[in-house]
């Protein structure tokens, strides 16, 4: 039997009602924390500093808190399906990554661009 993405989310859940928190952050300010400990503080300061004036960074911001997510059990879905219609392409789940920049530099070995990579393929 293949994994599905929502098994991750029903993990998460079921581990939190007997009181096991997930590893990494669900928050991003507590995510931000640790990423500002973890990383060389010159890769931080561009990270967190929007990569320059921060002008896109606030856009971005700002374009994202118009939308939200609908869980699906509130959606009265009788069949789990994650595929979406994108631009004429089928896609199995909403989810795909794209070319980050920035990503590279976040690993601590430099690549974290390859990091990412495997990590999506998984």
């Amino acid at each position: 039997m293949t994994q599905q993405f929502g098994d991750y989310q029903h993990e998460i859940y079921f581990n939190a009602l007997g009181g096991v928190v997930p590893e990494l952050p669900m928050a991003f300010a507590e995510l931000e924390q640790r990423a500002s400990q973890a990383l060389a503080p010159s890769v931080w300061s561009y990270v967190a500093g929007g990569a320059g004036d921060e002008f896109t960074q606030r856009q971005n911001v700002t374009a994202f808190e118009q939308w939200g997510l609908v869980p699906r059990m509130f959606v009265g879905a009788s069949k789990r399906d994650l595929s979406v219609d994108l631009f004429g392409l089928k896609l199995d789940s909403p989810l795909f990554m794209c070319p980050i920049g920035v990503i590279g530099l976040c690993g601590q070995d430099g690549h974290g661009d390859l990091a990412t990579a495997r990590a999506a393929a998984r």
